[in-house]
């Protein structure tokens, strides 16, 4: 015989005294001897036997809610013995009858209730830990809350117990029963019903079928001791009268039975399983003393143990000692990682190559870049250079002839041009910068680089003047036509005297940008499909050069 079968047989062996004790209280009550004070001892034992039935089920039960529905269950089991003792021991029926009614009353909290939570106990049969009820299955409470209520309130309407027209106080000593009484004995037994329907579908022992009618067994001797108490057999109630008493302890087997037979997960058998279990792991109290060790855990001395809370500790052939705290002490246990151990060492050299390979490929990553970026910047110093071939020959030829100047005047106003064709090629050179990160550019762009340009020519003693039209973003190959095209005019009046009218502008779609000018220069070698090249009559040159907005020419 097991140690868990000798803990059954000697607990059980306990209850059945208790249970003895009680009924011989009754029947020493019941025939005139002490009857209130065996009276209160009866109570003080199924209370106590109850409230620690209770206990014992609470610390057993694995799933939360089925815990919770069996301590409320004892809890009601105590509550109507507590309610049933007031009644008849410290409450005087003369004195306060109201109070002894309500509290007869009150009777049917218990009794509507624990069959009730006992279905929903076997409903969480088999279901996981994080198991809640159904909103279908709640809509149990409502028919028990209803009849709860107008047992409750009964001298309203007397539907449920009915009292002598001519009687002075109603008591419990006289009464009748109607309608709404029947339906609270239905409901009893529907719930009954529905318990043992759903035990029987929720069993979880395949092949011990059988063992369903065991905790059936209380159900079918409670049902039918209801019906001839009910039915006021008076052998019945001399021989187990107490209502209180059968009906609680006859809910209270069936729940236990169900534990017993496996049909409710609990804990029962979980130290022969834990020394049994292949994880070396042992439990300890506060002061890691071990109280519970399976065979394969590992001797520790209590040193070492504390240390694991702060974290685990490496103990010899790569064994790792770990813990975590629980209720009333800590739980250790010992992994052998030494294959981890050995897997960690070879990612770890791989992590080593690997950082070698990575540092050379970000250099040679980083080498590429700068190559990449030098290249880019010797392809656009070629386009500028290849653009912008012109004015550098020219830029050089004033150079050779500021050193060979004859006069100071001569030397300034070839100064002046230079300052002319340096600001063409700063702001050129910058139009190809912009233009190779964005192919459209802002219209204000235009208008710095054609201002700052005529800033230079005034310096000449050209008078210019400039006026913008243009709203929205050009082309970046546009815009540097149109200063490429004011440019070529510039150069052609720098050794005149006159003045300079710049506009740009747009007509259906299409840009243009017009120089008006009375230099005395002929233009009419410009004159093409894209530029217009007139002369008024007033010797003035009229030149317009216009560009299909966002693509080609015109």
């Amino acid at each position: 015989m097991t140690k868990q079968n000798k803990k059954t047989i000697c607990t059980a062996g306990i209850v059945t005294a208790v249970i003895l004790a009680a009924y011989i209280c009754r029947l020493i009550g019941i025939n005139g001897f002490y009857s209130r004070q065996t009276g209160l001892i009866r109570s003080f034992l199924y209370i106590a036997l109850f409230v620690s039935w209770g206990i014992w089920a609470y610390s057993r039960i694995i799933q939360p809610v089925t815990r919770r529905y069996l301590l409320a269950i004892a809890f009601l089991m105590a509550f109507w013995f507590v309610v049933r003792t007031l009644k008849y021991n410290f409450v005087s029926p003369e004195r306060y009858p109201h109070v002894v009614r309500y509290l007869w009353y009150l009777y049917y909290l218990a009794i509507l209730f624990i069959p009730l939570l006992a279905v929903f106990v076997a409903m969480s049969i088999g279901k996981p830990e994080d198991y809640h009820l159904s909103k279908r299955a709640a809509l149990l409470y409502i028919p028990t809350t209803i009849l709860f209520l107008l047992v409750i309130t009964n001298d309203l309407h007397q539907l449920v117990f009915t009292f002598p027209k001519d009687a002075a106080v109603w008591t419990d000593d006289e009464y009748g029963y109607t309608i709404v009484y029947y339906f609270v004995i239905l409901w009893l037994f529907v719930c009954a019903f529905i318990m043992f329907t759903v035990m029987y579908k929720r069993r979880r022992v395949s092949g011990r079928r059988r063992l369903i009618l065991l905790p059936c067994i209380p159900l079918v001797v409670l049902l039918t001791y209801l019906i001839l108490y009910f039915s006021r057999v008076k052998w019945l109630r001399f021989i187990a009268g107490d209502m209180t008493a059968v009906m609680c302890l006859m809910y209270a087997a069936n729940l236990e039975l169900c534990i017993q037979c496996g049909f409710i997960q609990a804990n029962t058998h979980y130290r022969e399983l834990f020394d049994a279990s292949a994880v070396g792991a042992q439990i300890t109290d506060k002061e890691y003393q071990v109280l519970l060790s399976s065979r394969a855990a590992k001797d520790v001395d209590t040193q070492t143990l504390r240390k694991t809370q702060q974290g685990p500790v490496m103990l010899q052939e790569g064994i790792r000692l770990s813990g975590a705290p629980i209720r009333a002490g800590y739980v250790v246990w010992t992994e052998d990682i030494s294959p981890l151990l050995s897997v960690l060492g070879e990612l770890e050299e791989v992590k080593e190559n690997l950082e070698d390979s990575n540092s050379i490929l970000e250099e040679e990553h980083a080498l590429r870049k700068r190559e990449a970026h030098i290249m880019e910047q010797d392809r656009l110093y070629n386009i500028i250079q290849r653009d912008t071939a012109q004015q550098i020959s020219l830029l050089d030829d004033m150079i050779g002839r500021v050193e060979t100047a004859e006069s100071d005047e001569e030397r300034r106003q070839l100064l002046r041009k230079m300052l002319v064709i340096g600001a063409y090629l700063k702001r050129r050179s910058n139009l190809v910068f912009l233009a190779d990160k964005s192919a459209v550019l802002d219209v204000k762009e235009l208008a710095l680089t054609i201002g700052e340009s005529m800033d230079n020519l005034e310096t000449c003693g050209i008078s210019c003047g400039f006026q913008m039209e243009l709203k929205e973003p050009v082309s970046s190959h546009q815009m540097i036509a149109m200063y490429d095209f004011f440019e070529m005019v510039v150069e052609r009046i720098l050794d005149c005297t006159c003045s300079v009218t710049v506009y740009a502008g747009k007509r259906d779609d299409v840009l243009f940008l017009g120089i008006n000018t009375d230099a005395c220069v002929d233009f009419s070698d410009l004159a093409s499909d894209q530029v217009l090249a007139q002369r008024d009559e007033d010797d003035e040159w009229r030149l317009i050069l216009r560009l299909r907005m966002g693509g080609g020419d015109k």
